[in-house]
């Protein structure tokens, strides 16, 4: 049977109860979430995000496109910046083919912490 795990509020703040056995929670949110952002065809587009979390490690933020998480290893035209920004080189777009845009949304990730999502925001191209 798998240990029950519940959050706990201790003193402001809360703790993951699993069993008898308590972690301290550590804060984790996002500084910046990504907004609605309308780019120009062939024009570069940033969408921002960026968290933070007391925990020693540092959080590694991936993005979703339309609900699903985005491989960008082998995109030339969208780069993770160090910050967690999304930030699209050349934003393509015509009649049939309109890869960029879309609903986005920033996922900020901590190993043994967990993972946090941000507001989603939508990519409209001129």
């Amino acid at each position: 049977m798998a240990a029950l795990r519940r959050w706990v509020n201790e003193g402001g703040g809360f703790l993951l109860s699993q069993g008898s056995a308590a972690q301290p929670f550590s804060p984790f949110w996002f500084t910046v979430e990504p907004q609605d952002t309308l780019a120009i065809r062939g024009n570069s587009a940033l969408l921002n995000c960026s968290a933070h979390s007391d925990a020693a490690t540092p959080a590694r933020i991936e993005w979703k496109k339309d609900g699903t998480f985005m491989s960008l290893i082998s995109d030339e035209r969208r780069n993770i910046l160090p910050d967690g920004s999304l930030l699209f080189t050349h934003v393509t777009h015509n009649k049939h083919n309109k890869p960029d845009e879309g609903t986005y949304q920033c996922v900020a990730t901590i190993d043994n912490l967990g993972s946090i999502s941000s507001q989603t925001a939508r990519l409209s191209v001129a």
